[in-house]
């Protein structure tokens, strides 16, 4: 097992308690984790800790590897050469179960559709895990026992990168933006690795996508399922919006209507999140009735354009989830407001191009911090008056000194965290607690 995070643990145990030998690696030292070890080394694990040995992998018979494992290390590329069999956490527990799955994945949004989805199949009474990237690793479901009839799992292209079997009766694409290109190769890579969930889809399974993102259209003919597309645009898609109605229908199926005015997950990104969390449902047999009711009460989820608090007329959202460009882009277009923008972080080397563009005319500044201050900085200050600091706290001051009546101050990062916080969670926290300290 190489590398020890949550998926990474449940995976050492799981394979004790199947009798297999384990030896788990990680670059940490022993003083990074807590009491887990000391069960799991109780359990028979050995664990190699503060390194990675060519000659640990090179003994192996199957290599299972974390997520947050880059594939290019010296001794993945090693035991690779050797003939060595790699893969992720996903699909080896996947390859434990035998249960009909939903899988969601995107650049944006995929938690949320995945949360629904598992909410909508609830309403209809179907019992399903929900997990993956998100929440409780597939492993870790198996080792508690918990019972299911359908899987419906968040998975990230890092899952999909080491997938060789996994194919879901139901798949999702959200969208396809610029991620994650300080490891892949380019956006082509990144874009591949995501439809590589289709690849070993037969015809009778579903392929769900996104029909007003381009590069889903451009690789929807490579797709093998049976395609169902979302929009909001095209009157022709077997979901899509008109006004606050939602409009679907299968392939050889009854039209169904869907009034959202009363659902409380608002914004043109969770319009796309719904309705493809809806065509997913259908695709499993769910009823219209379910579907209704289930949207009736769903909120929205923590550090997702999460309203936080009113303040002398000024409104504060936290989406510090929002850890790519295509993410901000949605936040910012969910607001007809004017908006002050909080945004920086880990940079993940992508464009900010159509950031500057969807800020023009809605966004009275931006306030940058951290590693990629000066980056996002050059990339926006054409467009909009921008403003850099060392860190939250201080671009926070910053703009709730300018701010006024009516505006909205944005925490939305377009980075990851890992500049200064250890999550995007840890990040929305602390601007949370700044909103909170805000003076009566």
């Amino acid at each position: 097992m190489v590398g020890l995070g949550v998926s990474g643990l449940s995976v050492c145990e799981l394979l004790r308690r199947q009798g297999r030998s384990v030896m788990a690696t990680d670059l940490r030292r022993r003083d990074r984790f807590g009491e887990e070890l000391d069960r799991l080394e109780a359990l028979g694990c050995v664990f190699r800790l503060g390194e990675h040995r060519v000659d640990d992998f090179l003994s192996a018979e199957v290599i299972i590897v974390s997520p947050g494992v880059p594939l290019d290390i010296e001794p993945l590329n090693k035991a690779r050469e050797g003939g060595i069999e790699i893969v992720g956490e996903l699909e080896w527990a996947w390859r434990q179960v035998s249960l009909p799955t939903i899988a969601v994945t995107g650049t944006n949004g995929k938690t949320t559709t995945t949360f629904l989805i598992g909410e909508i199949l609830r309403a209809a009474g179907r019992k399903a895990f929900v997990g993956g990237n998100m929440g409780t690793p597939l492993s870790q479901w198996i080792l508690d026992g918990e019972p299911a009839e359908i899987l419906v799992l968040e998975v990230s292209s890092f899952q999909l990168d080491t997938a060789t079997t996994f194919s879901p009766r139901v798949g999702v694409l959200l969208n396809v933006t610029e991620d994650h290109l300080d490891r892949y190769e380019n956006f082509e890579a990144y874009a591949a690795s995501k439809f590589s969930l289709f690849s070993r889809q037969k015809p009778q399974e579903v392929a769900i996508l996104n029909g007003d993102d381009p590069v889903c259209l451009r690789m929807v003919s490579s797709v093998p399922g049976s395609v169902l597309l979302f929009s909001r645009k095209d009157r022709h898609a077997h979901a899509r919006m008109e006004g606050e109605r939602l409009l679907a229908s299968l392939p050889g199926g009854v039209p169904m209507e869907i009034d959202l005015s009363g659902c409380r997950l608002h914004g043109v990104h969770n319009q796309e999140n719904i309705m493809a969390a809806v065509l997913a449902c259908l695709a499993m047999g769910v009823p219209p009735e379910a579907l209704e009711r289930a949207l009736g009460i769903c909120g929205g989820l923590p550090h997702r354009v999460e309203w936080v608090r009113r303040w002398r007329g000024i409104d504060f959202y936290d989406d510090s989830k929002g850890t790519n460009v295509g993410a901000v882009v949605r936040a910012v277009e969910s607001f007809d407001r004017p908006l002050l923008l909080l945004l920086g972080g880990r940079d993940k080397l992508g464009s900010y191009e159509s950031l500057a563009r969807a800020l023009k005319d809605r966004c009275r500044g931006a306030f940058v911090y951290g590693e990629s201050g000066h980056r996002i900085a050059a990339a926006l200050q054409e467009t909009v008056t921008t403003h850099s600091f060392m860190g939250l706290e201080e671009a926070f001051e910053a703009a709730v000194g300018q701010a006024q009546w009516g505006d909205v101050v944005l925490l939305s990062p377009a980075c990851s965290s890992f500049d200064q916080y250890s999550s995007y969670k840890e990040r929305g926290d602390h601007f949370q607690k700044l909103v909170a300290q805000l003076p009566p």
